[in-house]
């Protein structure tokens, strides 16, 4: 086996899935949001949320999309995860899904026993 497959084979090879927002009806974002942020942060909860944020630029909160990592066994469960966000569910936001194998990179943790506080870099 060469050098580059022994890489390759010892990086972290899991695969996640993608959810890559598209905007479809900005004027709702307002009303819809705070169902969103509730379904989010219970995805968080359980784990089914990775990573996950709008993308910024020019315009109006959202106008750019989004996009969520997700963690599911199946790209089918991942669907079903995804199409219970009310912001595709209720149309504000179209989701493209598509597997993710993350490889390589790096996170960096800080956690302060003393006021139970914790960051990322």
């Amino acid at each position: 086996m060469s050098d580059l497959q022994t890489v390759l084979r010892n990086m972290l090879n899991k695969t996640f899935y993608v959810a890559l927002r598209k905007p479809l009806d900005l004027k709702r974002v307002a009303d819809v949001l705070p169902r969103h942020i509730e379904w989010m942060l219970e995805a968080e909860r359980t784990g089914e949320v990775f990573l996950s944020g709008p993308f910024t630029g020019d315009g109006p909160p959202g106008s750019q999309g989004g996009m969520s990592i997700l963690r599911a066994p199946s790209i089918e469960e991942a669907q079903r995860l995804i199409a219970q966000d009310p912001f595709i569910a209720e149309g504000v936001f179209e989701a493209e899904l598509r597997p993710w194998l993350l490889m390589e990179g790096s996170l960096n943790c800080t956690i302060t026993l003393s006021n139970q506080r914790a960051s990322i870099d």
